[in-house]
């Protein structure tokens, strides 16, 4: 592990401190890292950033993950990206994995999301690793003739349409806990029965008020959520037996938050969904240079699309307390749900997030997410072609010394310490129930 993208701090700059490389990380380094104001430091354990909206996409459509998987080398131009796996996280600093030492900071911003067991996301560390997972899955996919997908949620569903769309014939039973796929009375009625009825058109089983009993199984604490295999359930409720030869688990995305637990932090933590709970400036309680976005704050539902938003406001705030400037109005949380669900890359419904709930068809879904599941855009956003994902960053050719001088400006650290960052941490097993981050 080690440091990539990184520019000198001759000029003493606040040092941003950003702690996960998902969506709303990502958007927040980059909009502090744009006109050289901060140095920003932006910490992950992996190598590249994971556009999970299309994993499902990946686990059918040959060639896909290397395009959900992109370097975070071209991330930054003024600040660094530091790939370390997160022990602890403080007031007084961040704490990592082969380093001992605390990273400080003039503004923490803690954007740890969200674990969800592979296929849903993925916890290999380096990209080539993680692309051969997805290649794999893809092949037994191939060869199972019955999938059991449980848990009726927006990725059981995805995952449904996804293998039903790219291997028809495929004999796919989905068993869901609710009356209604997804949560029940949430959204629009008209939105649950679209999704039903798509699904059901690729021939896709539903199984709605039902359950399975796991035992001896995968579970949502470890890495992987599915089993290769045959194997034969039976349904709690009409004690239905269902024979599978590769059964997905799709239930749970727990909050990446053990890194928090033995903190100062600690106490900020909501003990009703394990995120924290934040003011109406998006800053921790209590605390006004340390901030909380996406699905680790209490203040929106866990979605890529709250986390971008959360990004832009706390960014923008960042600026205005460093330019000793009045505060702005306070965040305003979603008043209506939102939801965009896809069902295969031609098919998916939504809902808008407006009084009135409207539910948008498939076309527009299409357009907006089935087609291409932001994939085109998120290379842009990381600064790479289609083409070049592949390709060395041409930051590589920086010098090693003004990454050296970088890291013992903006982190305060002798020279000894800074080579160490710079040659690399060492890596650190998955272990159960860890945070993805």
């Amino acid at each position: 592990m080690g440091v990539t993208g990184s520019r000198e701090n001759s000029a003493k700059k606040p040092v941003v401190l950003i702690v996960g490389g998902g969506y709303g990380g990502v958007k927040c380094a980059q909009l502090l890292d744009k006109n050289g104001q901060f140095f920003v430091v932006l910490i992950d354990r992996k190598s590249y950033f994971l556009n999970n909206v299309a994993t499902l996409r990946a686990c059918v459509e040959p060639n896909c993950a290397r395009r959900i998987m992109i370097p975070y080398d071209r991330l930054l131009t003024h600040g660094c990206v530091v790939q370390a796996e997160v022990i602890s996280i403080s007031s007084n600093g961040v704490m990592v994995h082969g380093y001992d030492q605390p990273i400080h900071f003039n503004y923490l911003i803690i954007a740890t999301g969200s674990s969800y067991a592979f296929p849903g996301k993925i916890a290999e560390v380096q990209r080539a690793q993680a692309i051969s997972h997805y290649s794999s899955m893809r092949e037994q996919i191939a060869q199972a003739h019955r999938i059991l997908v449980i848990g009726g949620g927006s990725v059981g569903v995805e995952l449904c349409g996804e293998v039903a769309t790219d291997f028809p014939g495929k004999e796919i039973t989905l068993v869901h806990s609710g009356s209604t796929l997804l949560q029940p009375n949430v959204f629009n009625e008209k939105l649950y029965t679209n999704l039903q009825r798509q699904l059901e058109k690729l021939n896709v089983k539903i199984l709605l008020n039902e359950r399975i009993k796991l035992i001896n199984v995968a579970s949502t604490q470890s890495s992987v959520n599915y089993i290769y295999g045959e194997k034969t359930f039976l349904t709690e409720n009409k004690k239905q037996s269902i024979t599978a030869d590769l059964t997905f688990i799709c239930t749970g995305a727990p909050v990446n938050n053990k890194s928090l637990m033995k903190s100062d932090l600690a106490e900020k933590i909501d003990p009703q969904n394990g995120r924290l709970r934040v003011n109406g400036y998006l800053q921790v309680e209590g605390c006004t240079n340390i901030f909380a976005i996406g699905d680790i704050s209490n203040k929106e539902n866990q979605m890529a699309y709250y986390a971008e938003i959360q990004a832009e406001y706390v960014a923008s705030l960042i600026r205005l307390i460093e330019g000793k400037k009045s505060y702005p109005k306070e965040y305003q949380a979603s008043q209506y749900p939102v939801m965009f669900v896809t069902v295969g890359r031609n098919g998916g419904t939504g809902q808008l997030p407006i009084k009135s709930g409207l539910v948008v068809g498939n076309m527009l879904v299409k357009l907006i997410k089935s087609k291409d599941m932001f994939i085109s855009r998120t290379i842009s956003t990381m600064n790479y072609k289609a083409q070049s994902l592949d390709e060395s960053s041409p930051n590589h050719s920086s010098t090693y010394s003004d990454k050296l001088t970088s890291l013992k400006e903006c982190m305060e650290l002798t020279e000894e310490d800074a080579e160490h960052l710079l040659v690399g941490l060492p890596e650190k097993q998955v272990e159960l129930g860890q945070d993805f981050v």
